[in-house]
């Protein structure tokens, strides 16, 4: 899903004409989420039940709404999830208390939520980059061309016969 949104900055930006510039994040936000292989199977299933939706572009800032949408989509495959995750763990070696589990699946969710934000911050910094691009663009942009064109009854003056008394009048300012 990062990748994909990566590629697509990437695509709108050499399409545009831009850029891209590295801003260093001075609050960064790390997610880790570490779980045992037995229950993979059952944080994949909700993971995709989160992230398989149609996603709508409305020109405004608004999936971390629909991620948070997704989490409330997807409440019964997280129950599933967790019930069968306690099953699962109930004989293993490796053993997660039932609130441990039911964290891991909130933070599964919390981490989804906040791929949303970060997809609106990118989204608002492409649109505050072309409108500051734009009023540049309006600030520096050149102005018109003039040409001075002369009277046409001058410029047919010297095509014909008169021409050397239009240019005495022109001398004379006449």
């Amino acid at each position: 899903m990062i990748a994909a949104s990566l590629l697509a900055t990437l695509v709108a930006l050499q399409t545009t004409g831009e850029s891209a510039v590295a801003i260093k994040n001075d609050n960064p936000e790390t997610w880790t989420v570490e779980y045992p292989f037995l229950i993979r199977p059952y944080v994949a299933d909700y993971r995709r039940c989160l992230a398989l939706t149609n996603r709508r572009i409305a020109g405004k800032a608004d999936f971390e709404q629909q991620h948070a949408g997704d989490v409330t989509r997807c409440v019964e495959a997280r129950a599933k999830a967790v019930a069968d995750s306690n099953e699962v763990l109930a004989g293993a070696k490796t053993t997660l208390s039932p609130a441990e589990v039911a964290q891991l699946f909130d933070n599964i969710g919390a981490i989804h939520i906040a791929r949303g934000r970060d997809l609106d911050q990118q989204f608002m910094m492409r649109l505050a980059g072309a409108e500051a691009a734009g009023e540049a663009y309006e600030a520096n942009k050149p102005k018109g061309l003039v040409i001075e064109l002369r009277d046409a009854s001058v410029v047919k003056a010297r095509t014909d016969a008169t021409a050397p008394a239009a240019q005495e009048q022109d001398k004379d300012g006449k």
